[in-house]
C-alpha cells in the first residue's frame, strides 16, 4: 500500500498492509538531531535568524523542505501543514541568549520550550478587558471572516510542491481548531452559568469562523482537517457533558457535514479524560476521527475500539511518561501494545497522544520508531 491507500484504510475500516505512522509535531531538538541540521520548522533561534537575515521566503521554503524530509525520514504516512502568516516587518534584533527585540514587542524562549510574546513595560491586557472586547464583538452583526493574505499559504503551497515533484504519497493534515474550552479566560468560562445566551452565540460564530478557516485549508489541498480544541484534563472535560452535548457539539456536527459534502475527513481533538462526553465527542459531533487520546488521562485504545468502531483512533502513545522517563524497553512494550490495541480492521493511526515535545529524548523517540519498524518487518 502507499502512505494515501493505508490512511483511506484506516477511515474507511479496512484492514490495511500495517498501522499508518505518523506525528503530527516533532519539536526541536528532537526535529534537529532527526533531520541532522537544525530544523526551520521548529527551532526558534534558527527561525529568528533568518528572519534577522530579513529572508522570511527563504525561512517558509526550508520549513517546508524539513517538514517533507521528516516525514521521509521517519517513514511517517502523512504531513501536517499549516498556515505561515506574513512576512513581519521589520527585523528582530538578539539581546540574550534567550531573547529577540522586534519593534515594540519581545520574543523570550522559556525554560519550558514556550515562546512568551510581549511588550516590555505594557501590562498585558486583564481578563476583564479581554471579556469586555468580546461582549462588544458579539454585540456587532456576524461577519464572515476577510480571505486570508494569500502568503500565509506559503509554507504549505512549498510543501505540495516538493511532495509532487518528489513522487510522495502523504495525505495532507491540516488544523481548524476553534472550539475549545480550556482556552478560554475564566471570566468567559463563567458564562457557563451566567451567560448562556451570549456562550451559544460565542460558539456558533467559533463554529462558522473555523469552518471558514478550513475551507481555505481544503482549497489549499488539505485531505483530513481536525476540529475541535482542548477542553479537558485528566480530570474530565472543563464544561458538563450537558453544556458540550448544547453549545459545542452542534457546531462541530454543522461543520463535519459541511467538510464530508467537500469529500473531507475530519477529526476531533482534545487531550485529557474524555470518558464523560466522547459521545457527544465522537458520534454527535459526526466527526470521523478521535485525535490526541491520551492514554495517561485513562483513555484506553482497546476500549475506545470497542465501543467506537466505526471512528478512526489517532494516537495513544503516551508522552507524559513513557516516552519522557521511560526505559528503551518500556518505549518497545508501550509501542508494540498500542498497535496491537489498535489494530483489527483499520480504524487506528499510531500516533503520540499530542506531539514529540521538548522533554522527550530523541533516543526514546527512535525506540518507538523503530519498534514500529521492527513489528511490522520494516527493518
Amino acid at each position: 500500500m502507499t502512505s494515501r491507500e493505508r490512511v483511506q484504510a484506516a477511515f474507511e475500516h479496512r484492514e490495511p498492509d500495517r498501522t499508518p505512522l505518523w506525528e503530527k509535531l516533532i519539536k526541536s531538538p528532537v526535529a534537529d538531531e532527526v533531520l541532522g541540521r537544525r530544523c526551520a520548522a521548529t527551532n526558534f533561534h534558527y527561525r529568528m535568524e533568518w528572519l534577522a537575515d530579513g529572508d522570511w521566503e527563504g525561512l517558509m521554503r526550508q520549513a517546508a523542505r524539513d517538514e517533507v524530509d521528516l516525514c521521509q525520514i521517519l517513514g511517517f504516512d502523512l504531513i501536517r501543514l499549516y498556515e505561515c502568516g506574513t512576512p513581519p516587518d521589520g527585523r528582530p534584533v538578539r539581546i540574550d541568549e534567550n531573547t529577540w527585540d522586534w519593534g515594540t514587542y519581545r520574543q523570550e524562549l522559556l525554560p519550558s520550550g514556550w515562546v512568551r510574546y510581549y511588550t516590555p513595560g505594557v501590562s498585558p491586557a486583564s481578563a476583564e478587558q479581554r471579556e469586555t472586547e468580546l461582549r462588544r464583538s458579539l454585540a456587532e452583526p456576524y461577519l464572515e471572516p476577510a480571505p486570508p493574505d494569500d502568503r500565509t499559504f506559503t509554507l504549505l503551497r512549498e510543501a505540495r510542491r516538493i511532495i509532487s515533484e518528489e513522487n510522495l504519497d502523504l495525505p495532507i493534515f491540516c488544523a481548524s481548531y476553534s472550539m475549545g474550552v480550556a482556552t478560554l479566560p475564566t471570566t468567559v468560562l463563567m458564562w457557563f452559568l451566567s451567560e448562556r445566551d451570549l456562550l451559544a452565540e460565542m460558539y456558533r460564530r467559533n463554529a462558522l469562523n473555523g469552518l471558514h478557516r478550513a475551507r481555505g485549508l481544503v482549497a489549499e489541498g488539505a485531505d483530513i482537517i481536525a476540529l475541535g480544541g482542548d477542553l479537558a484534563s485528566d480530570h474530565g472535560p472543563m464544561c458538563s457533558p450537558a453544556d458540550y452535548r448544547d453549545f459545542i457539539a452542534p457546531g462541530l456536527a454543522m461543520q463535519s457535514r459541511a467538510l464530508h459534502e467537500m469529500g473531507i475527513r475530519t477529526t476531533n481533538a482534545s487531550d485529557g479524560d474524555l470518558w464523560p462526553i466522547l459521545h457527544d465527542f465522537l458520534r454527535t459531533a459526526e466527526v470521523d476521527g478521535y485525535e490526541e487520546i491520551d492514554f495517561a488521562a485513562g483513555m484506553d485504545m482497546k476500549r475506545l475500539r470497542t465501543e467506537y468502531p466505526e471512528k478512526t483512533m489517532i494516537g495513544n502513545v503516551d508522552i507524559r511518561h513513557t516516552l519522557t522517563s521511560g526505559t528503551v524497553e518500556q518505549v518497545r512494550e508501550h509501542t508494540i501494545r498500542c498497535i496491537e490495541d489498535g489494530w483489527g480492521n483499520g480504524g487506528h493511526i499510531l500516533m503520540s497522544g499530542n506531539c514529540i515535545h521538548e522533554n522527550v529524548p530523541t533516543r526514546l523517540f527512535m525506540a518507538h520508531i523503530e519498534a514500529y519498524r521492527d513489528y511490522f518487518g520494516l527493518n
